[in-house]
Formats: C-alpha cells, sequence, structure tokens
C-alpha cells in the first residue's frame, strides 16, 4: 500500500530542498527526502521498535519480519514484543493460510 503524502516545509528548509538537485548528489528531492527517512529510521533503534511492534500486533508482519525491521535476532524480538504487552501469534490465522495456499497453488498449476 503506498500513499502520495504532502507537505509544505518551512521556508527554510524548502530553500534547502530547492538546490538538492543542483548540488548532484540525489537525483531529485523525492530521492533525498526517502534517504533522509531511511537515515531517522536507522538512527532511532526506538522507533523501529515501536513500528515493528504495531505492525506484528496488527498482524501485518511476521514475527521473522518484525525482527528484520528492529535489526535484532527472533528470539529478541519475542522478549521486545512480551515487553511491550503483546502477545504472539502462533502460526497464521485460517484466511491468511487459506490465501497463501491458494497463492502458492495457482503458481504451482502455471496459472
Amino acid at each position: 500500500m503506498s500513499e502520495a503524502i504532502r507537505f509544505t516545509p518551512p521556508p527554510h528548509i524548502a530553500k534547502e530542498l530547492d538546490v538538492i538537485h543542483e548540488l548532484g548528489l540525489y537525483r531529485d528531492k523525492k530521492d533525498f527526502i526517502l534517504d533522509a527517512i531511511n537515515t531517522m529510521l536507522s538512527a532511532n533503534r526506538n522507533l523501529r521498535i515501536a513500528i515493528a511492534c504495531k505492525l506484528y500486533e496488527k498482524e501485518d508482519i511476521s514475527l521473522g519480519k518484525a525482527a528484520e525491521i528492529v535489526g535484532t535476532s527472533i528470539e529478541e524480538m519475542k522478549k521486545i514484543l512480551s515487553d511491550h504487552g503483546i502477545k504472539r501469534k502462533v502460526g497464521a490465522s485460517i484466511p491468511k493460510t487459506k490465501g497463501r495456499a491458494k497463492a502458492v497453488l495457482k503458481i504451482l498449476r502455471g496459472t
């Protein structure tokens, strides 16, 4: 799911963003902003933990993916979830399992 995000930066930031392309360090403002977001996420472990916990709690990601987002082991991720009061899900839900099984069968049949 991708969503367009629009914002109006303060004037002093807007001036800096306007020269990004001229510097030749980034192709455009979009590439710079993506790099800035990735840098912020990389630098802020607590934010990555909060994001991973919320996505796991919503069943949008697996335990393994949550550990990957945080940059830790699965065992440590289990502890993090417990520390945040989030109960682990054992196995996938029936609807998700059926959907995955149908997708695999479709691929195997070449349809």
